[in-house]
């Protein structure tokens, strides 16, 4: 009865033993969403907890570069696969198709920018309206003109006047200049 109550716990450790995820890239710096949330950027340290969901879809994704996409699944006994490397290949994503004109859409027309500046953690603005920081993802602005902005203490300001289309996906990623 001892020996089942001590394999029965050994087993449970193994399997919750769980730890972090490592998640590097080639380019480092790489945005990473995973079951379509943004998480962070390459490399990447982050718990994912096999008790709420068996597979993770990750996306790597950096300006200048394609998009991967790697499917994780949670082992029975050995948990989440402790660390992932993914090389992104050079090249842009191929433009989305846009509604023709005329066609019925009840939504309202909206695109994402995703920004990550070197250094990170820098202030985001978004026609003089402060959204977050570096590295950043927003869904749904609103189709239009804006200017981009990001700030940092001991660096220049960096600023661009940007056009988002709908359905659209941009993304930017400022070197700022120390002072």
């Amino acid at each position: 009865m001892m020996k089942k109550l001590v394999w029965f716990l050994l087993v449970g450790i193994v399997a919750c033993s769980g730890g972090k995820t490592i998640i590097r890239s080639d380019p480092p710096t790489a945005f990473v969403n995973i079951n379509g949330v943004h998480k962070g950027v390459t490399p990447l340290e982050i718990k994912l907890d096999c008790e709420k969901t068996r597979k993770f879809v990750v996306e790597i994704s950096s300006p200048g570069y394609l998009t991967q996409t790697k499917v994780l699944s949670c082992g029975r006994v050995l948990g989440m696969q402790k660390g992932i490397f993914i090389e992104l290949q050079p090249g842009e994503e191929p433009e989305k198709r846009e509604m023709p004109s005329g066609s019925f859409s009840s939504k309202e027309d909206f695109g994402t920018i995703k920004i990550k500046s070197l250094p990170a953690e820098a202030e985001v603005y978004l026609n003089d309206e402060f959204i977050g920081t570096t590295p950043f993802v927003k869904q749904k602005i609103k189709s239009g003109n804006y200017t981009l902005e990001v700030h940092k203490s001991g660096f220049k300001n960096w600023r661009q006047d940007v056009q988002i289309k709908s359905g659209s996906e941009q993304e930017y990623f400022p070197i700022l200049e120390e002072e």
